[in-house]
């Protein structure tokens, strides 16, 4: 598993090539759009949670034409069917009543 920390989620994330890797566990800020940040803030919080299977998303980005690698381009809907927090949305992973909790304190 790699896990991937942004202070926004900006619908970009690192990827690899490596068939190695099983899931992307990313934890994210507040939405953005992928803009210049100069002069604007990144706070330091949890606002989402996602788990990607990494197979499937590299599948998905080689059909798009997506290159893989530092900042890979990933839709809306790929973000939406990865959520676990605070949404679940994927089934691969639940979210505990305690662990939403724990997430919670970390919240803007």
């Amino acid at each position: 598993m790699n896990i991937k920390w942004y202070l926004k989620r900006e619908g970009l994330l690192d990827t690899t090539e490596s068939t190695a890797l099983d899931y992307y566990l990313v934890l994210t800020g507040p939405w953005s759009s992928a803009a210049s940040s100069r002069s604007t803030t990144r706070p330091w919080c949890i606002q989402a949670v996602y788990l990607f299977e990494a197979r499937q998303l590299r599948s998905e980005q080689i059909v798009r034409g997506v290159k893989r690698r530092v900042a890979s381009s990933v839709i809306k809907q790929q973000w939406e069917a990865a959520e676990i927090y605070p949404s679940a949305s994927n089934p691969w992973l639940a979210v505990t009543p305690q662990q939403a909790e724990q997430l919670r304190l970390f919240a803007p």
